[in-house]
């Protein structure tokens, strides 16, 4: 059976429900450290171990209560030789209601710079 939902005409989250910035934050620099606090680069490694980092934020996102807000994670780990590493993002989106986060880490053999988008929709 195919369950129909009405709409419900909800056009702003409610405060409850607002995109929590400072606390997504504190989730990823918590994530980040705790995966990568004593690991050295390895390519074949940070493939798999950017998707459990951002799996794992997207989960701990959703335990805020964001339900009306679509969630993508982007988690990018590469290798520190001394160079500089400038990451941006471009998005369209309702100001009042969509929001991002993002986070880095480095240690002396790798650097990490996740972010999370949150878009709201009814």
């Amino acid at each position: 059976t195919i369950q129909v939902l009405d709409n419900t005409f909800i056009m702003k989250p409610r405060p409850s429900e607002r995109f929590k910035q400072g606390e997504i934050k504190a989730i990823m620099d918590e994530v980040m450290e705790s995966k990568l606090k004593s690991r050295k680069y390895e390519h074949d490694e940070c493939v798999d171990l950017s998707k459990d980092i951002s799996t794992e934020i997207k989960e701990k996102v959703k335990a805020l209560g964001c339900k009306r807000h679509k969630l993508v994670v982007q988690v990018t780990i590469g290798e520190v030789h001394g160079q500089d590493v400038r990451l941006s993002s471009r998005c369209l989106w309702d100001v009042d209601t969509d929001n991002y986060a993002s986070a880095s880490f480095q240690n002396a053999d790798l650097y990490c710079v996740s972010i999370v988008f949150g878009c709201y929709y009814e």
